[in-house]
């Protein structure tokens, strides 16, 4: 015979499993797509050593997706080869696959072979700090200008853009501050540009000129594992700063980009 406490007990305990809350379902991982520069018949700026502006963007962008997964994130490429994707068409996909942020890696060039650092851009929609790099970053967009459905495309991209300017401006200063402090590059700040890849990007997105392929000296050091692990990692870092500083939030909204 049950002693009237036990069955109680026995009672209430099964009560309480049945009433136990389920774990709540992870987070969904915030995804960030990296863009590598270039490609295909677009081989960007060339080094003095022969290295080109598409292979180094590439090798850089996997060591950052590489980093991010590590980190936590999703990781997304435009490209994961030597393809050539319209610059339309990178912040199309970035907005098709539900990116939370925007990387675009590219290398520098300059006339000055001395020329050295990393800058770090989020959009301008009016004239830009460097008239130079915005032309070279640009040659690849893709779509000729002046027809009325590229003109209507043009605006909706400024205007899906406007709404990230702050955002895009805090990203940028975390990941230059990064690049600064942990890839031990020489500063050269945070600037504004009217790239057309960072348009029409339904959230933060930033141009990261990770250093000078120009200079000899960091041509080399791109030809280095370590120091583009030391760059994923910076950059991972700011990523990292930026959610931090924002409380994690993500705000972007879904558009399809122009077709």
């Amino acid at each position: 015979m049950i002693r009237l406490p036990s069955l109680l007990l026995a009672t209430f305990s099964l009560l309480a499993w049945s009433q136990t809350p389920k774990p709540a379902a992870p987070p969904p991982r915030l995804k960030v797509m990296v863009d590598p520069g270039h490609g295909g018949d677009d081989g960007g700026a060339r080094g003095p050593k022969g290295l080109k502006e598409k292979a180094a963007a590439l090798d850089l962008a996997q060591a950052v997706a590489a980093r991010l997964e590590a980190a936590g994130f999703q990781a997304l490429l435009t490209r994961d080869d030597d393809t050539f994707i319209p610059l339309w068409d990178r912040s199309k996909a970035a907005n098709t696959q539900g990116a939370d942020l925007f990387l675009s890696l590219h290398l520098n060039a300059a006339r000055a072979k001395a020329a050295r650092g990393s800058e770090v851009y989020f959009l301008s929609l009016g004239k830009g700090d460097d008239e130079e790099v915005v032309a070279a970053e640009n040659a690849g967009a893709g779509r000729a200008p002046g027809s009325p459905d590229s003109v209507v495309a043009s605006i909706l991209d400024d205007l899906a853009q406007k709404a990230f300017l702050q955002d895009s401006e805090q990203l940028a200063v975390a990941v230059q501050a990064q690049l600064n402090r942990l890839a031990g590059i020489k500063e050269r700040g945070v600037k504004q540009a009217p790239f057309i890849v960072l348009r029409g990007a339904a959230m933060p997105a930033v141009l990261v000129e990770v250093a000078f392929i120009s200079n000899p000296k960091e041509e080399a050091k791109l030809k280095e594992a370590a120091f583009r692990t030391k760059v994923a990692e910076a950059i991972t870092q700011g990523v990292r700063h930026y959610f931090t500083q924002t409380n994690g939030s993500v705000r972007r909204r879904m558009v399809a980009g122009p077709e």
